[in-house]
């Protein structure tokens, strides 16, 4: 009797939720690298927030599943997501990580002339370390290293150390220089506060660099873990 009586409350909790319980229990599953679960959500709060007729928190919400579909490297889907976003409506720190989102998007596929643009043509007074890390990628990528490394240096490395180290190391690699201790010193840290998706994507690029399947092995079993075919099935290549 008392487990039917908890079902019952749980059923009618999920009927009075709010996009914005939906979306904070999205993130909660994405921070623990249940993707799966995290974007299924995210479908939830999707619903309420149209049904709210709230805007900025669609627009959130789709920034949202659209970084997850790109970590998926369901790229198609992704930019589908993208595209339904109503940018001028949102408010200015949504519009800043729809547009770190966007740039993380081109960036991951290598297409880093595209993000760059994006760096170009918007910038934020108190810009997040993931922005501006982004836009470092999409500058060094671009072969403009003198705004790789002034991107880098508003980067407040005492309070976010883990990220500075990160994209440091990815500016390194696109320079052309030895990135090796750079992602080893950025895997420390997102192992030790559980950063699973960049954590499988610098050992897949470790793998790359030296040409050790251990890094692969390793990276493939992070990809799995998320449950990310796609990444997943290239660090499984990568590990042959």
């Amino acid at each position: 009797m008392v487990k039917i009586i908890l079902h019952i409350l749980v059923l009618v909790a999920g009927v009075f939720a709010s996009s914005g319980d939906y979306a904070f229990q999205a993130k909660k599953y994405f921070l623990q690298g249940r993707y799966s679960v995290a974007y299924n959500q995210y479908t939830f709060a999707l619903r309420e927030s149209r049904k709210e007729a709230d805007l900025v928190a669609e627009g959130r919400i789709l920034t949202s599943m659209a970084t997850l579909a790109t970590h998926a490297m369901q790229y198609e889907e992704a930019k589908k997501l993208f595209d339904l976003v109503r940018i001028d409506i949102l408010d200015e720190k949504s519009k800043e990580n729809f547009y770190k989102a966007f740039m993380e998007f081109y960036n991951l596929q290598g297409q880093y002339e595209q993000a760059f643009e994006i760096a170009n043509k918007h910038s934020f007074k108190k810009a997040s370390a993931a922005f501006l890390g982004e836009a470092a990628v999409a500058a060094a990528g671009s072969k403009n290293r003198s705004e790789a490394e002034a991107y880098l240096k508003k980067i407040d490395k005492s309070y976010s150390p883990g990220q500075f180290a990160f994209y440091n190391a990815r500016v390194a690699d696109l320079n052309g220089e030895k990135p090796k201790d750079l992602y080893e010193n950025a895997l420390n840290f997102s192992s030790e506060k559980n950063q699973f998706f960049i954590s499988g994507i610098i050992l897949l690029r470790l793998a790359e660099l030296t040409g050790n399947k251990d890094y692969a092995k390793r990276s493939a079993s992070v990809f799995s873990e998320l449950g990310l075919a796609k990444p997943f099935e290239k660090a499984e290549e990568a590990a042959k």
